[in-house]
């Protein structure tokens, strides 16, 4: 492989991000497609690669933690600490701590009441202090299957 100079290093990754092909790409810089093609394999996406799996993230857990305790939102634990969400997850995965708590069985049981005497998603939000969302889950899995 022809040896490239760090500003074509820098610019091929540029353009790959780009979504510019690679034979544009060397067509451009004046490059074989071959040498572009292998720098894009072997440094640049194996490189990627290896950095997504050398857990950095992990160094910041604790941070990630207290701010997600905190009530912070995903994005602002993200810009605070450069994790990207899908590794955010993976960090509060490993905690027993969610902000969105389950419904209890007990909950559950009073939302199949309402539904039986007929009462609408709203009021059941209202009287229980649920989320809209999971109330009107179980009041239309209720109202399919039948009230038990």
């Amino acid at each position: 492989m022809k040896t490239l100079t760090d500003e074509q290093k820098q610019e091929i990754v540029r353009l790959y991000k780009l979504k510019i092909m690679n034979k544009n790409i060397a067509q451009i810089l004046g490059l074989n497609k071959h040498s572009v093609a292998n720098y894009i394999y072997k440094f640049y996406l194996v490189g990627q690669k290896e950095r997504k799996y050398n857990c950095e993230h992990l160094l910041q857990s604790e941070k990630v933690l207290y701010m997600y305790h905190k009530g912070i939102p995903y994005k602002e634990i993200e810009a605070e600490t450069g994790i990207k969400r899908h590794n955010m997850t993976e960090i509060l995965g490993q905690t027993k701590y969610r902000r969105r708590q389950p419904l209890s069985i007990k909950i559950v049981k009073q939302i199949e009441e309402m539904v039986r005497e007929k009462k609408r998603i709203h009021q059941i939000v209202a009287a229980l202090d649920i989320d809209y969302n999971k109330a009107q889950y179980w009041a239309t899995k209720f109202r399919k299957q039948g009230v038990h």
